[in-house]
């Protein structure tokens, strides 16, 4: 991907899928990466949550990485507008 993501619609998006989440929990995973993880790095990036953001529950990192990586992959997609 060549543009970087926006952080700001990312949160957005993250906690429009998940309202349940903390904000400053979606902030802090958010600002440790800058971008999105690969999927196959999920667990190192679990990892490395645990040990920079030990308030952030396992469980809930999951769940921001997860919906982080949906978020970007939507990101990359050609609008439906932008056909004609």
């Amino acid at each position: 991907m060549d543009d970087e993501l926006d952080l700001a619609e990312a949160a957005e998006y993250i906690l429009g899928e998940r309202p349940e989440l903390d904000t400053d929990h979606v902030w802090a995973v958010l600002r440790e990466f800058g971008a999105p993880p690969a999927p196959t790095s999920i667990d190192l990036a679990l990892t490395l949550i645990d040990q920079a953001c030990p308030e952030v529950d396992r469980n809930d990192a999951l769940q921001i990485l997860r919906e982080w990586l949906a978020y970007a992959a939507l990101a990359v997609e050609p609008d439906w507008d932008d056909e004609d």
